[in-house]
């Protein structure tokens, strides 16, 4: 066999198995994170990625009034900070 065509072979080969372990479980994470932030609505308590843990108090489109205190602290977030849903409304 010719050395370019074992070298292309390899690359090619390599190219699969980057795909393979890489791109097609990131899609799956993205899609897993898109379903969940689709599924945010008021009354659900939630984690940002900051850490923050607070209560959504209303959603409008990408942005989510967040109640993050007992005296009815609030923060505005875009939906893309939240990390998890502890508990559902």
């Amino acid at each position: 066999m010719n050395p370019i065509t074992i070298i292309l072979v390899y690359a090619l080969g390599l190219f699969v198995l980057m795909y393979l372990f890489v791109f097609i479980p990131g899609k799956k994470k993205n899609k897993q994170v898109r379903i969940m932030h689709d599924a945010v609505k008021a009354g659900d308590e939630i984690v940002t990625i900051g850490g923050i843990i607070g209560t959504v108090k209303e959603r409008n489109d990408d942005e989510i009034v967040l109640v993050v205190s007992d005296d009815g602290t609030t923060l505005h977030l875009l939906i893309y900070a939240v990390q998890s849903i502890r508990t559902e409304s």
